[in-house]
């Protein structure tokens, strides 16, 4: 009898020791991922160094409410201190946890007590993306004011694009010479944003080639531009009052494989030998191909486009190149929507006021103020 009391008596004090010991030496904490859909669990522990010594592994493992047994879920090397878990996750569902250390050979060397339930939930409003939505909402204030500014009448100044300036000369000097113009408005499809600039540029362009009584060839990469531009050009024709003049054929569809629209556009230039070649829209690989090619035939070449890898062989091959947002500003200069430019106006100062923040901040951050860089947060899930 007395030998099993002090059997009892050491059960009870090893019990308590190892359950102190998964206590002590291990501190895990959990909850809902923060600022997201759901569907997430942000874990995190401190492991005593004791027992990271001879582990190589952590294992963590899950079960839901209403699960009986435990699954692995994943597979972490021995210095993680934390674990987002988003495999297969439901909302409002609790999960207990444990983590399991093991040594390279795969044998456990400790197994933590039970954690939880942690629970996630979605989120209605992603906090990190607060000054996002502020500096949102200031920009559409101060373009709208602009808009208001530019609808009333007042003048509203826009620095001169010596690319706008020169398409008049362009057409002047082609009507001079007899010789046609070719325009090209890229390779995008009709809802890319510089598509529509390009289109609206040629409506301009379009109208000033029928009051010189000149030719505009416009060849198309995509067949619902090739139906947009045709109206266009022919709307223009119908404005300055020369509809007879207009000709359906120099406005068509070429094809819509890349290389062979550069090699049909090419082709059309050594034939035609335009005097003047307007390449604006969105370009890729072909766009040294086109320049090259117009350039070889004595042409004026006005280019303009978004796409950055392409705006260096446009500089160097043409004689004029609208860079970047400078293809938007030429379409609200050569348009005639007041609301386009009080828009670009708008624009303008929201990029004024976004320098002026950054400076501001930058300063602060130098003087050595706290939590400047939350303020900068853009990502969120």
């Amino acid at each position: 009898m007395k030998n099993f009391l002090r059997l009892m008596v050491i059960l009870v004090v090893i019990s308590f020791a190892f359950h102190s010991y998964s206590v002590d030496m291990v501190e895990l904490t959990g909850g809902d991922s923060p600022n997201d859909k759901g569907e997430a669990v942000d874990l995190k522990w401190t492991l005593d160094e004791s027992i990271k010594k001879d582990s190589k592994k952590i294992f963590v493992f899950r079960k839901a409410q209403d699960e009986s047994e435990f699954k692995q879920v994943k597979e972490l090397d021995i210095t993680a201190d934390a674990f987002n878990d988003k495999n297969e996750v439901k909302n409002h569902i609790p999960y207990m946890y444990y983590l399991e250390l093991r040594s390279v050979d795969g044998n456990v060397v400790f197994k933590t007590n039970e954690y939880g339930p942690f629970v996630s939930i979605p989120q209605w409003v992603n906090t990190d993306k607060i000054p996002t939505f502020i500096f949102s909402v200031v920009a559409m204030i101060v373009i709208l004011i602009f808009i208001r500014i530019a609808k009333s009448g007042r003048k509203l100044y826009v620095r001169p694009l010596a690319g706008v300036q020169a398409i008049e000369d362009a057409v002047g000097r082609a009507t001079e010479m007899g010789k046609p113009m070719i325009y090209s408005p890229g390779i995008s499809v009709i809802s890319d944003i510089a598509t529509l600039a390009s289109i609206s540029i040629l409506s301009r362009v379009s109208e000033i080639v029928a009051e010189f009584g000149s030719r505009l060839i416009v060849p198309n990469y995509d067949p619902i531009v090739y139906s947009v531009t045709d109206e266009v050009v022919k709307g223009a024709y119908v404005k300055v009052g020369r509809p007879d003049a207009y000709k359906a054929d120099d406005v068509y569809f070429l094809t819509q494989r890349q290389f062979a629209y550069a090699s049909g556009v090419s082709g059309l230039m050594a034939r035609e030998k335009p005097a003047a070649n307007f390449f604006l829209g969105w370009f890729m690989a072909e766009s040294l191909i086109l320049a090259e090619a117009g350039s070889m035939t004595g042409a004026i070449q006005i280019a303009g486009t978004d796409s950055i890898s392409q705006i260096p062989f446009f500089i160097v091959a043409c004689d004029y190149t609208l860079i970047g947002e400078e293809l938007y500003a030429a379409a609200t200069l050569m348009g005639e929507d007041t609301r386009l430019l009080g828009g670009l106006k708008g624009q303008d100062y929201v990029k004024l006021i976004a320098m002026i923040l950054l400076i501001v901040l930058f300063i602060l951050k130098l003087c050595g103020v706290p939590g400047i860089e939350s303020l900068l947060v853009v990502g969120g899930n």
